[in-house]
Parts: C-alpha cells; sequence; structure tokens
C-alpha cells in the first residue's frame, strides 16, 4: 500500500495541501484559485472558511473583505450579527466563543445519522450497496426523526444550561423551535 502524500487528490496546478480545486491554493478543501487558507470556496482569499473573493479575513460570504464574518463588501471593520432576524450586539466571535454555541454543537441537528453496517438492517443494505465498501451509510432523517433527537438533548440539559441558550440575544423560542424542533418550555 503506497503512502499518502500531502498533495494527494488536488485537481489543478500548483496546490499544496488536500482536496483542492482549482490553481496554486495552499491549505485543505479549497475550490477556486489562488487561496491560501482552508475551506474556500472563491478566488483570492488568504483567510479561511471564506465563501467569497478577495478576502483576507475569515468567515466571510462576501468579497474584499479585510475583517473576519462579513456578508458585506469592502469591510474594514468587524460587524455584529443578527439573532433571530434582529440586531445584535454579538460579533461572529463572540457568538463562537460563546457557552451558547459551544452547547448547540453538541446537539443532535444533521438532517443525516451515520448508520454503521453491522446495525443496518437487510432492507436497508439492498437499499445502499455501497455500504459494503464504506461500512454503512448515510441515513436521511425525517424532521420528526430530528426533532424527536433534538428534544431528548434539550430535556437532558440541567437548568443552567437551558438558560445559557435562552440568553442568546433576542432568543425567540418560536423560531428556535422552527430551526431546530426543540420546544423549550
Amino acid at each position: 500500500m503506497r503512502e499518502m502524500k500531502l498533495v494527494d487528490r488536488n485537481s489543478g496546478s500548483h496546490n499544496s495541501g488536500l482536496r483542492n480545486s482549482g490553481d496554486f491554493n495552499s491549505g485543505l478543501r479549497n475550490s477556486g484559485d489562488f487561496n491560501s487558507g482552508h475551506w474556500n470556496s472563491g478566488d483570492l482569499n488568504s483567510g479561511s472558511w471564506n465563501s467569497g473573493d478577495f478576502n483576507s479575513g475569515s468567515w466571510n460570504s462576501g468579497d474584499f473583505n479585510i475583517t473576519d464574518g462579513n456578508s458585506g463588501c469592502f469591510c474594514t471593520e468587524t460587524h455584529t450579527i443578527k439573532f433571530f432576524d434582529k440586531d445584535s450586539n454579538w460579533t461572529l466571535e463572540d457568538w463562537r466563543m460563546s457557552e451558547a454555541y459551544r452547547l448547540l454543537r453538541d446537539a443532535p441537528l444533521s438532517l443525516v445519522k451515520w448508520i454503521p453496517e453491522v446495525d443496518m438492517t437487510d432492507e436497508e443494505k439492498a437499499e445502499h450497496p455501497e455500504h459494503t465498501t464504506t461500512g454503512g451509510y448515510l441515513k436521511k432523517l425525517s424532521l420528526e426523526e430530528r426533532a424527536e433527537a433534538a428534544q431528548k438533548w434539550w430535556d437532558s440539559l440541567d437548568a443552567d444550561g437551558k438558560q445559557i441558550i435562552k440568553n442568546i440575544p433576542n432568543f425567540d423560542p418560536v423560531k428556535f423551535k422552527q430551526i431546530t424542533g426543540i420546544e423549550v418550555d
């Protein structure tokens, strides 16, 4: 078996890193050209997780930003973000560093679930013959299955954890349920 090199799985020219498509990328999982950073979809980014072009910051979905977390263009200042469709006084960094964000990252909110081959039914094996190669399959969860798992997670949180999430700026239990399936009261 050959040893995997750092430059494997690139399409394009002059890439260093893994899974880059485009040219002159350094980093991981970039699609576009001339990116230095990780997980960029766009061109000429020097930060990470950008989905626009010409950003030198990170987590931008706009263009020509030199700060982090902007969805506008030509931004030089860090902006606050909206919660529940209303302005807040938090930046994206404030959110990502919050205890509420940490708690919600552990919530089972995914629309898919990995089912290992040993747990697959005969019907699932027939529907997903790729299980012999992958060792299982990704099951698409119904909204009801997702909501049930999320509600169990919420119900297992202690009172402090629930209050931390309720303290998210502009917390709206109706919108929270619409998005997560979790009934907070």
